[in-house]
């Protein structure tokens, strides 16, 4: 499966994290020279957060279309939306499908972006119809909605609200 995503959210991503990285090491070594360890820690936890967030917000959501179903990836919530409940699309920057019994679903990976025009969104729009007309109902294929913090997105807030504690105490406790 493609997974589709505004390409400007990804540049973004790709290039907030390197500028995150390279803050971060440029802290690190004058934290080495400076300090133990422990005090290492302090400013790496808010790095840590910072990269999850951006993970997140512009790397998590994206679209895809699958055999009966668009998987739509938003940034708290994954659907699954059978091709014929999708009964009409709205929106005319950002993509919000109707799906029928369900209501309105935004979808995260194609919010508005006036950058970027609406090529992207109208070409995810023209392939959903499409494969809407061809869609047909299957048995065990329904709608579902599942809204997630699994890993490894846990992972990412305990591991700086370790670095904060660990880093906190040791440094409490060496002065």
């Amino acid at each position: 499966m493609v997974r589709i995503r505004r390409t400007p959210k990804v540049v973004v991503a790709v290039v907030g994290q390197a500028a995150m990285v390279a803050l971060q090491v440029l802290l690190q070594e004058d934290a080495a020279v400076t300090g133990s360890w422990m005090t290492r820690l302090i400013p790496l936890a808010p790095m840590l957060l910072g990269m999850y967030m951006v993970w997140r917000l512009f790397l998590n959501p994206y679209v895809s279309f699958g055999q009966d179903r668009l998987r739509v990836n938003n940034i708290f919530t994954h659907y699954l939306v059978p091709y014929h409940l999708i009964t009409a699309l709205e929106g005319r920057s950002a993509l919000t499908l109707v799906v029928s019994g369900y209501g309105r679903l935004p979808v995260a990976a194609l919010d508005a972006a006036p950058l970027t025009g609406k090529a992207k969104r109208d070409a995810v729009a023209q392939e959903l119809l499409r494969r809407r007309a061809a869609g047909a109902p299957r048995a065990g294929h329904g709608f579902e909605k599942r809204s997630t913090l699994g890993l490894p997105e846990w992972l990412g807030p305990i591991a700086c609200l370790a670095c904060f504690l660990v880093g906190g105490f040791a440094s409490a406790l060496a002065h």
